[in-house]
């Protein structure tokens, strides 16, 4: 019997989603190092997530569900960063 290697059964998260993730985090980060409050810089990512959500849903047709889902786990990637400034770990 081969071995075989426990992470293979790990569940993939799609790359498209993964980049939604961590865009959410550079943004949400960026504009807290431009000097903006946390509240600014939440709700600038929820409106530039749902903006390009709404370009992408118009323009390269994407289905409204897969908009909805990007546009969440974009949002998504801004809580690690603001959990870290919750707990103040980052100023």
């Amino acid at each position: 019997m081969s071995w075989i290697n426990p992470l293979d059964r790990v569940p993939q998260i799609p790359q498209d989603y993964a980049n939604h993730f961590i865009y959410g985090q550079a943004l949400f980060v960026a504009v807290l190092l431009a000097g903006f409050s946390v509240l600014v810089a939440g709700a600038v990512l929820l409106v530039v997530a749902a903006a390009k959500k709404i370009v992408d849903y118009h323009k390269e047709m994407e289905p409204l569900t897969m908009c909805v889902a990007k546009t969440i786990v974009t949002v998504l990637g801004g809580v690690i960063p603001w959990l870290c400034t919750a707990l103040h770990l980052i100023k």
